[in-house]
């Protein structure tokens, strides 16, 4: 089920402050915070739009239990239509509430379902999804291939259709482990083309691709009717930025497909996102966004493992909202769908860097990219694929991460002009070539940074081999 009611979230708080400054956004009176920040680091679940009787037994239910429940002053004395509650406990604790819930008034069964369905599906390693994203047990790299002239990243390298081609097997070659081919930019202020135009870009390469590329093919689109074609000519994967807001016949297109398809948050467009995106919360109001897409989603028929989340780095926030995003990125998983980051060469990444060219952010990227294995993202965007597939897979061998820190051997590297790339047997573009090294097992990074990083924002140490 996708958890709706009470909207609860696990939330991520890594240390004191981080828990502070949550139940002080609650309201939260200064001696209550004293009291029960050190009770936070254990599971702790925000819910919201809670009545306030149904919020005080919550509170009782729990605090018997040894654990606790943040509310606010004017819950506690029963005042307000709706309450926030931020309950903290360990795992049996919470096992331990959940079935008395069910037995209690005030929409309270609801909820306990709902929170055990999120605690759930914060704790599965691997959600269940559509046959072809089924068979990874590691994070997966999808290799982005922008088909236009104006990208913010790359525009105009692969406009060509044989260019797009050949970057298409090339990033197999280097470990991608899908293909997100896009047709129309959907840089900041940028426009939009027609569907024709769309078509004609996106059309050749599809054709040309076949079925031969060993990987799945991902379109990038917002159209039902790009997306119809697309998937004709062998797209497996539909992703929509617009979380099929934009084009009210995309979700037939995707049901009837039986097609994979990742749902995005962006506020507005690409042409106004960026003009100043405001947000009281981001990271709750980017959660509630993706959990009513999808329930709306399966309200129309679409199978609820072909469906895929994207907080939308970069679309529609600043630099401190996408950093907020970052450090919240496993709530995610309460939602119970795989989770897809794309933050490859995005501009925050520049400002944080002091880097303006595009090209020259692959250290940022490198970073989020690994940064999304370990907070067990499942699928990572990047327009360079070598060292992030390396990154990702590194990263997700980390204690913890999504393959639960099980060392295995991921693949066979040799190291050229191009830095580190697989050796795997791809396809008819595959170059022969001796191993002569197997990818490290060290994290966080496999290269050389080309730009020194300043060390406030990400410590990274720097290694010349693989």
């Amino acid at each position: 089920m996708i958890p709706l009611a009470g909207m609860p979230q696990v939330i991520v708080i890594h240390d004191l402050s981080e828990a502070r400054r949550v139940m002080e956004g609650m309201a939260v009176s200064p001696p209550g915070v004293s009291i029960m920040d050190r009770k936070a680091l254990f599971r702790v679940v925000r819910l919201k739009g809670l009545d306030v009787r149904a919020a005080n037994i919550l509170k009782q239910e729990m605090l018997s239990r040894g654990g606790e429940v943040a509310i606010s002053r004017d819950v506690y004395e029963m005042r307000g239509g709706e309450a926030e509650c931020l309950v903290m406990g360990t795992a049996s604790q919470f096992e331990r509430l959940l079935p008395k819930l069910k037995e209690q008034p005030f929409g309270l069964r609801a909820v306990g379902e709902s929170v055990a369905a999120a605690l759930a599906h914060f704790e599965q390693r691997h959600p269940t999804c559509h046959a072809c994203l089924a068979s990874a047990d590691r994070p997966m790299v999808m290799g982005v291939l922008n088909v236009t002239p104006d990208s913010f990243s790359d525009g105009g390298d692969y406009f060509d259709a044989d260019a797009a081609i050949a970057r298409a097997w090339e990033m197999v070659e280097e470990g991608a482990d899908l293909i997100d081919v896009g047709a129309e930019s959907t840089r900041p202020w940028s426009e939009g083309v027609g569907v024709e135009e769309e078509l004609s870009r996106l059309l050749p390469v599809l054709r040309a691709l076949g079925g031969e590329l060993p990987v799945p093919v991902s379109v990038d689109t917002s159209k039902a009717a790009v997306a119809a074609a697309a998937l004709e000519a062998g797209a497996r994967i539909i992703n929509d930025i617009t979380a099929l807001r934009a084009d009210p016949e995309m979700v037939a297109v995707v049901r009837d497909a039986g097609c994979p398809v990742i749902l995005a948050h962006m506020k507005g467009t690409p042409g106004t996102m960026q003009e100043h995106p405001e947000y009281d919360n981001v990271v709750e109001e980017v959660y509630a966004f993706l959990a009513e897409r999808l329930n709306w989603a399966v309200d129309q028929g679409v199978a609820e493992a072909n469906l895929l989340v994207d907080p939308g780095i970069g679309f529609g926030k600043s630099t401190e909202h996408n950093l907020a995003l970052l450090r919240q990125l496993r709530g995610l998983r309460c939602l119970g769908r795989p989770v897809v980051l794309g933050a490859s060469r995005k501009a925050f990444l520049g400002r944080l860097l002091g880097i303006e060219e595009p090209k020259e952010r692959s250290v940022g990227t490198l970073v989020t990219t690994a940064l999304a294995a370990l907070e067990a993202v499942d699928i990572s965007g990047c327009t360079t694929s070598v060292d992030n597939a390396g990154g990702s897979r590194s990263a997700g061998l980390v204690p913890g991460g999504p393959t639960g820190g099980a060392l295995r051997r991921v693949g066979t590297w040799r190291y050229g002009s191009r830095g580190w790339r697989s050796t795997r047997t791809t396809g008819p573009r595959q170059k022969s070539a001796r191993p002569v090294a197997v990818m490290c097992w060290t994290w966080p990074c496999l290269c050389r940074p080309a730009v020194p990083v300043k060390p406030t924002l990400w410590p990274i140490r720097s290694t010349t081999g693989p």
